[in-house]
């Protein structure tokens, strides 16, 4: 059976391959990642999972003005003339299986060059570029990208312990609540908790899913049944 997603899912999907991807060109002494390589990656996604996205300037909002200023040249300052182009965008996503689902997304343009069209076609490649960088929040590390995601993963594990301490909490004070009313019942808890962690000690629990079948099977085993 076909797994159905909504936009928001589907967009999740998109994501997660591209999250981590290292600057591969070189240009005006900054690194970046080519309009090819994520376009490439996002779109080959977008087909897969049956989204689309549709960019759209707002009405009236664009401004094509002259833009100057000096530069060092050989020693001696010049004056650059140059146009430059700004407006209102709108990126648009589509859930293709259902277009009638849309999230809008308000972004701008910005870009100058020798002439109009070069300015307008430089405003929309870098708004593209950058919409789509920063909605996947695309990393762009130029160090190993596999280091990039060692990092992640160790923030990630921190959330977790943090999460495990706060459900151990719980266990820790249903225990000594179950263990003041029935104190004969100590040896049959440790048994227990046992089984999760060596030692019986509970506040070792580090995994969020462990220390959460802890609680149920502490709760459905003295306190549940003890109630009923």
């Amino acid at each position: 059976m076909t797994e159905t997603l909504n936009l928001y899912q589907k967009l999740a999907k998109i994501r997660k391959p591209v999250e981590v991807m290292q600057r591969n060109k070189s240009g005006f002494g900054y690194k970046y990642v080519t309009d090819t390589e994520l376009l490439a990656k996002i779109s080959g996604l977008m087909d897969k999972y049956g989204v689309s996205l549709i960019p759209t300037i707002v009405p009236n909002s664009t401004s094509v003005l002259p833009y100057s200023y000096e530069k060092i040249k050989g020693g001696k300052t010049e004056t650059v003339n140059e146009i430059l182009v700004h407006g209102d965008m709108k990126y648009i996503w589509v859930n293709n299986d259902n277009p009638e689902e849309k999230i809008t997304v308000d972004w701008a343009m910005v870009g100058h060059q020798g002439d109009g069209s070069q300015g307008f076609g430089s405003a929309l490649t870098y708004s593209m570029r950058y919409f789509l960088l920063k909605y996947f929040g695309v990393a762009t590390p130029e160090d190993d990208p596999d280091s990039w995601r060692a990092k992640q993963r160790e923030a990630e594990a921190a959330e977790d312990v943090e999460i495990a301490k706060g459900i151990i909490e719980t266990v820790h004070n249903v225990v000594l609540e179950f263990l003041s009313k029935n104190p004969d019942k100590q040896p049959d808890v440790k048994k227990l908790v046992v089984q999760y962690v060596k030692g019986g000690d509970y506040f070792k629990i580090k995994e969020p899913v462990l220390a959460k079948k802890l609680l149920d099977d502490i709760n459905n085993t003295f306190i549940n049944t003890k109630e009923e």
